[in-house]
């Protein structure tokens, strides 16, 4: 493999690595937004609390983006219950441990 090559994969894997790291920033952010908007709606009833966190018409980027982050965060969550629901049912072998963090079998 080339110079050139080599350094293009190295920029590749960084800025992939920047990716991500914004990626779990939202879904950070999206989850704080998620919590607040529970707590306002036991004070406020659910549909006040869901039309504050819904971007309106007129809206900054700003409220596009913690409406976006906050559908992020429900997805990424509702994924992370599926993929947890999906492993704790599949079928174990008699001498398997199913230890924790060990998502994929041979």
């Amino acid at each position: 493999m080339s110079r050139g090559a080599v350094s293009v994969r190295v920029v590749v894997r960084w800025l992939a690595r920047g990716v991500l790291v914004a990626a779990w920033a939202l879904v950070g952010w999206g989850t704080l937004l998620l919590l607040v908007t529970l707590a306002n709606a036991v004070g406020r009833g659910p549909r006040a609390a869901l039309a504050a966190l819904l971007p309106a018409a007129g809206g900054t980027i700003w409220d596009f983006l913690n409406g976006f982050s906050a559908a992020l965060a429900f997805v990424a969550w509702l994924m992370g219950a599926g993929l947890l629901w999906l492993w704790r049912r599949s079928p174990r072998e008699p001498g398997e441990t199913g230890a924790p963090g060990a998502l994929s079998r041979p």
